[in-house]
């Protein structure tokens, strides 16, 4: 307890001195090298007036701690078009008895509105601990302090976001999740759900 709370700590350090608008989703969920995983993430925001959007995400086992994920989707009021690719370091793996943790690098690119576009590079810190439940059935709470930059027009702002959510195995190939992302600066409010295939 004295660790969780100790990386809990270091994290929130990191956040203050400084996510983006696609959620963490699937990306503590750890896909082996050589394999992959496909996921659709629907996600409805609360603040900026409010919107809903979809995003589609494949992942890719690249090596032995390391997942390629590219996504893209598009959205209502100001989610508009957008893409983008993350690449996760998952640097303590979460076995039995030890909680994972990780840190995802991503950049995407959001259509705001029809005339204005944005680029965000943020670094997502995460921790998760998965607790089997059945053969193939397992739930796997995470929390995440997503932070970084949002370009636009020659000018950058600071975002950071504080996300808490968790990942439903329901057998070997298919899960759920459910996340709660809050805006802590330059981001959205929002609540998303999602589906993932795994190879």
């Amino acid at each position: 307890m004295k660790n969780l709370n100790l990386v809990i700590a270091l994290i929130g350090l990191v956040t203050l001195t400084t996510p983006a608008k696609a959620g963490v989703f699937n990306i503590p969920q750890f896909v082996e090298q050589k394999s992959w995983s496909v996921g659709l993430e629907p996600e409805a925001t609360f603040t900026s007036g409010g919107s809903f959007s979809n995003t589609l995400k494949f992942t890719y086992g690249i090596g032995s701690l390391s997942n390629l994920q590219v996504g893209m989707g598009t959205g209502s009021g100001t989610r508009g078009f957008r893409t983008g690719a993350t690449y996760t370091f998952d640097f303590i793996p979460d076995l039995d008895g030890q909680i994972g943790a990780g840190v995802a690098f991503q950049m995407y690119y959001y259509k705001i509105r029809s005339t204005y576009g944005q680029t965000e590079l943020t670094v997502y810190p995460y921790i998760h601990n998965q607790f089997e439940a059945a053969a193939n059935i397992a739930l796997d709470p995470y929390i995440a302090l997503p932070f970084g930059l949002a370009l636009n027009d020659g000018n950058y702002t600071t975002v950071s976001q504080l996300v808490f959510g968790s990942y439903f195995r329901t057998s070997k190939n298919f899960g759920f999740n459910a996340e709660l992302g809050m805006n802590l600066k330059g981001t959205d409010t929002y609540l998303s759900t999602g589906v993932t295939y795994r190879d």
